[in-house]
C-alpha cells in the first residue's frame, strides 16, 4: 500500500537546490543571483565543491575583467557543472518527472557521478 510519506516528501528537501539549478533557463544567472541553500549539504562532496566553485567563478567573473587565460581557468567548474546538467537532462529524456528520478539515481551512484564529473 502506498503512503504519501516516502520518496515524494524526501526528494524536494534533499535535492531542491540542484533541481532548481538544473531547470533554470540560465544556469549562470541562477548561480549569480540565487543563494546556496542548506540542502546542498545532502549532495555528494564532489558536487558540493563543484557548485561552490562554479558560483565563485560566476561571481568573480562579473566583478572583474581578468585576462583571457584566467577566465578560461575559472570557467572549468562551470563547464563541468554544465556537463552534469546535460547528462541528467539527456538521461531523463527531457522530462521533468524523469529528471527528478535521474538526479536521485545519480546522487546514489558515486562511481557514475565521478565519471560524469570527470574525476
Amino acid at each position: 500500500m502506498y503512503t504519501s510519506g516516502s520518496i515524494d516528501d524526501d526528494f524536494p528537501f534533499q535535492y531542491n537546490y540542484l533541481l532548481s539549478l538544473f531547470t533554470a533557463p540560465d544556469m549562470v544567472k541562477h548561480l549569480s543571483q540565487a543563494s546556496i541553500s542548506e540542502d546542498i549539504y545532502a549532495l555528494p562532496i564532489h558536487l558540493q565543491r563543484l557548485i561552490s566553485e562554479a558560483k565563485e567563478e560566476v561571481v568573480l567573473e562579473r566583478r572583474t575583467k581578468a585576462n583571457e587565460q584566467n577566465q578560461q581557468q575559472r570557467s572549468l567548474a562551470l563547464i563541468r557543472l554544465e556537463r552534469v546538467r546535460n547528462y541528467v537532462w539527456m538521461q531523463s529524456g527531457g522530462d521533468i518527472a524523469n529528471l527528478m528520478m535521474t538526479l536521485t539515481e545519480l546522487m546514489g551512484d558515486e562511481d557514475e557521478l565521478e565519471n560524469v564529473l570527470g574525476i
